[in-house]
Parts: structure tokens; sequence; C-alpha cells
């Protein structure tokens, strides 16, 4: 009896700790001899963004993130964000939004990779109930043609917030990626919602990983 009682604490236990995000049956594993290179917490953002820097990166210029395109829609800051995927023991304190329209925008990373191999790109997610149900996401090696070439994942519908998802973008087998000054990663809105005037996508913890070359 006392066996089945601690079973079942543990049991509640669990639950209760993963009721705010979604976790993935088939996480990918971070190779041991990899550093983190890029990261965004978005915790010093406010209001409307254009371009926004990294809070911790091994480049000194090159890496940003931006919302490129046209019509009205437009990025900005929301609180609270998560804590998914958060590195360096940041709290979750503020995101980024992707407002809609969206099916005329795209969210862009510029993250170069020179002087590093096997490259994994993850980030928490989510959407407003009027958010664009799905995202699909590309990358270029030559900075200017996308492909999603080798690329094991190429879309995901978020959860509606504040449930959120951890998404990885898995580059470690595709050669070009790496050593690549002119790497970019862009995520594109569809589905329902995209084409409104109302609803967001939400994005947190951005991360690259990489091995030193």
């Amino acid at each position: 009896m006392k066996k089945l009682t601690v079973i079942v604490v543990f049991a509640f236990c669990f639950i209760s700790c993963t009721t705010d995000r979604n976790i993935q049956s088939d996480a990918i594993v971070i190779e041991a001899n990899s550093v983190l290179v890029d990261y965004w917490n978005f915790n010093s953002t406010t209001g409307t963004l254009t371009t926004i820097n990294p809070d911790f990166s091994l480049f000194t210029s090159g890496v940003s993130i931006k919302y490129p395109g046209t019509g009205a829609g437009y990025m900005d800051s929301f609180s609270p964000g998560y804590d998914t995927n958060s590195q360096n023991g940041a709290l979750a304190g503020n995101g980024i939004r992707t407002r809609n329209p969206s099916d005329t925008r795209y969210l862009e990373l510029n993250v170069p990779t020179t002087g590093f191999k096997k490259v994994l790109v993850q980030f928490a997610t989510a959407r407003s109930s009027s958010g664009a149900t799905q995202q699909s996401y590309s990358y270029t090696i030559d900075g200017t043609n996308y492909t999603t070439s080798a690329l094991a994942v190429t879309f995901f519908n978020a959860d509606i917030d504040p449930l959120n998802a951890l998404v990885s973008l898995d580059f470690r087998n595709i050669d070009g990626v790496n050593n690549n000054p002119n790497f970019k990663i862009r995520i594109n809105f569809g589905g329902t919602n995209a084409n409104t005037t109302s609803g967001n996508n939400r994005f947190d913890n951005v991360t690259l990983q990489a091995i030193p070359l």
C-alpha cells in the first residue's frame, strides 16, 4: 500500500509540472561536445520590435531576428513568457509575438555558423486563440534561396497559450549548414487565421547549439 501511494504521488507531481507545455516523445538529445552559440530569452524586449539582437552570442555581429514582409502585421513583446528551453538561468520573463496578418510576413533568424558544425536550433512556441494555426520552416545556405531539403521537421501546429511546445530544427546532418556565414532560417505562417487582423504566434528561448570546428 505504501508503494502504491508513492507511485500515485509521483504521477500527480509529473502531470502537474507538465500541464503548461507539450513534451516531445522524441526529444532531441544534445551532444555532449556542443556549445550554446546564440540565445534569445527576450526578457529585455518591450513594445514594437523590428530587429532583435541575441541576449547571448559567441558572435559580435550579424546575428538577429526580424519579421520582414508587407501588410499591417508587426512584432512585439508579450508577458509572461515560457521557461521551456530556458538557458543560463533565465526566468520566464518576456517573449515575442508575430502579429497577424502574418501570411504576408515571415520570421527570419539570421544565424551564421562560421566556425561551427552539427547545428541544432530549438525554441518554445505557442499561439493566441486567433493566431495562425501553422508554422512552416525552411532555411538557406546561400542567404537567398530557401529549401526544406533534408529537414525532418518542416511545419508545426502550435498550441494555444499558455500551453507551449518545444520545436527542434535539426541541421546536424546537413553539411551545407556547417561553417556557413550565410545561414538563415525562415518561419512562415499559414493555415486558419493567418490573414486576419487579430491574433499572433508566440516565441521564446530561441537557441542555436553547435560543435566548434
